[in-house]
């Protein structure tokens, strides 16, 4: 058995790491534990939680010789039970089965966890109607939309509230009237905003910064409106080493109203460091949109979410609600509102007859037909060039992308402001899917430095040199004594004494410049990958597939990828190798999907 598996690792089927784990908590002679142990590593590297131990002998990934090993056996479950290594639900055992799925002990406990966080029956806050009518009389909320005024109460009344929306459903701009809402109805009033990540943070906070509503906040109140947006990781101390932790370490963080935003990227990990922070007296709300990229690492909790939402009248809701508040105190109308997922549907990002909203749609429910309307360019704002292997096809592709920035090297040379400059590159992007080769991050980042020298830096710097005007970069690694985050985007420049720096647009909309022999670690941002750029929105961007579907392209790449744009798209893409990515979903499996839906729907 050993020697099979082996194979299967020389043929890349599986990682050496999942051979070793699986070797090391197996005996020789325990053919099921290897091939599950074995299989269960690798799932587990894929964002996968469990095993079904129904399916194991179905997997064509083992080949015929190993499943023939073990397709005698009767009952799975039972034989794996037998071993030193596994055990049930009650018990502390390297793997572990519950119902007829088989988890990694560390990630079944977690998922234990979240669920009774879920299940966990918080008491509805109650506030007097007058309290209430603070917020009715507003400006904000009268002339807020149906959905984002019962979203708003919901997330009032609830201990937690997820609330789901594509691209363009005002998911940013009901973060500022929920933080106005609360200021004027709680009398606690310590707010925090977080993200998965610095660029989505930087977003979010200056989106609130813009909002008109918070703008003429009254002044006593204007302290309690958040100046910053924390990642997770620096929120909840996640990664930072410790002498007692090496994983973590935190004390419970003092919060009335907890907002986090893009939370399609949470883990399960992350969510469990979130939950054991939870302070019983404060509020969370999770806000994010389940058809975008999952979390790097295990589970999608957002999906998961989203798979088990059922539909609701909007007006009755509303109306309950209303009558909630008017009559807290009557249990019957606390028994109807037992909801604590909302999902946004009214688009406002784009108009009604937007074509990249339509584009989102199309690939979102995969229709096909209508994805041929894409290849034969009858979206005007959207275009699609056909790519190959040639070299003339490459050399094409660069050409078109190089015009979008045409724009930018004319502000340069033409002394537009640091602000100008930076805001303009701000606004447009290239995204791929891979970072190595070709049709690549690092690829497109080497063949627009040979142009650039080229064509406007010919005789004036060396080909070896690194650095020159117009070089973009991106921050790779926080550094909060230079005010730099993962994700922060700098142009090198001249200064007044024509020295060569990095300057940077602060969220405060200052200009932050950097000698370059003090960045952190970073790298050259023509390109960056669509798992980058979540979080983030341009008004023209240039998507480039690679030439072969893999594991990374699937719909909701796509999706993602195209999202981003506000304005303008330009795929770069074989045919095929699109439909074909269109086609696969990201599936992810969780153990509690099913008992999910139990928890937040029930009435």
């Amino acid at each position: 058995m050993i020697k099979l598996i082996k194979k299967l690792v020389k043929k890349k089927i599986f990682q050496k790491i999942d051979y070793y784990f699986a070797k090391n908590i197996a005996y020789p002679y325990e053919s099921l534990l290897l091939i599950t142990a074995t299989y269960m590593s690798f799932l587990n590297r894929t964002g996968y939680t469990f095993l079904s131990l129904k399916k194991i002998i179905k997997n064509k990934i083992f080949g015929t010789k190993i499943i023939n090993k073990i397709k005698h056996i009767k009952n799975i479950k039972k034989e794996l039970l037998k071993s030193h290594a596994v055990g049930n639900k009650d018990k502390n055992f390297p793997l572990i089965i519950d119902g007829n799925n088989l988890y990694l002990n560390k990630i079944w406990i977690i998922e234990k966890k979240i669920l009774k966080f879920l299940k966990c029956k918080y008491k509805i806050k109650k506030y007097k109607f007058h309290i209430w009518k603070k917020v009715f009389k507003q400006e904000f909320f009268k002339k807020s939309h149906i959905e984002q005024k019962i979203a708003i109460i919901l997330c009032l009344l609830n201990k937690f509230t997820i609330i789901l929306g594509s691209p363009g459903t005002g998911k940013t701009q009901l973060i500022s009237k929920i933080i106005y809402a609360f200021i004027h109805i709680s009398k606690n009033k310590k707010i925090i905003l977080a993200t998965p990540t610095g660029k989505a943070s930087s977003v979010l906070i200056e989106s609130i910064k813009r909002n008109k509503y918070l703008l003429k906040i009254k002044k006593k109140n204007q302290i309690h409106i958040p100046k910053i947006a924390f990642t997770i990781h620096d929120l909840f101390k996640i990664n930072n080493y410790s002498k007692n932790n090496f994983f973590y370490s935190i004390k419970n963080i003092n919060y009335d109203l907890l907002i986090i935003d893009e939370s399609s990227m949470i883990d399960i990990f992350m969510l469990e460091k979130i939950i054991d922070t939870f302070n019983k007296n404060g509020k969370i709300i999770f806000l994010g949109d389940p058809n975008q990229l999952p979390a790097v690492n295990n589970g999608s909790f957002l999906k998961d979410v989203f798979i088990s939402y059922k539909k609701i009248n909007l007006q009755n809701i509303y109306k309950k609600l209303i009558n909630l508040i008017k009559k807290p105190n009557l249990e019957a109308n606390q028994e109807n509102i037992k909801k604590k997922i909302f999902i946004l549907k009214k688009k406002y990002r784009f108009k009604k007859k937007s074509n990249i909203d339509k584009f989102s749609k199309i690939i979102k429910n995969f229709k096909k037909e209508q994805i041929k309307n894409i290849f034969n360019n009858k979206f005007s704002n959207i275009k699609f060039s056909i790519i190959n292997k040639s070299y003339a096809s490459y050399k094409k592709m660069i050409q078109k992308i190089f015009i979008m920035y045409e724009n930018y090297w004319k502000m340069i040379f033409k002394k537009y402001s640091y602000k100008e400059i930076l805001k303009y590159f701000y606004q447009i992007r290239i995204l791929c899917v891979l970072k190595k080769g070709m049709f690549g991050v690092d690829g497109i980042n080497k063949i627009f430095k040979k142009i650039i020298f080229k064509k406007y830096f010919k005789y004036s710097i060396k080909k070896k040199n690194k650095w020159y005007i117009g070089k973009p970069i991106i921050i790779l690694k926080n550094c909060k004594y230079l005010k730099l985050f993962n994700g922060s985007i700098g142009i090198t420049l001249l200064d007044k004494n024509k020295n060569m720096q990095v300057f940077f647009l602060t969220k405060n909309g200052e200009i932050n410049k950097i000698p370059i022999n003090l960045l952190p670690k970073y790298q050259t941002t023509w390109a960056i990958t669509i798992h980058k750029a979540q979080g983030s929105e341009f008004l023209k961007i240039n998507i480039i597939f690679p030439l072969k579907s893999n594991n990374i392209m699937n719909r909701e790449i796509i999706y993602t990828g195209i999202t981003r744009s506000k304005k303008k798209i330009h795929i770069f893409s074989k045919k095929s190798t699109f439909v074909e990515a269109a086609k696969k979903i990201n599936t992810r499996k969780s153990g509690f999907l099913k008992k999910i839906k139990k928890i937040l729907l029930k009435k």
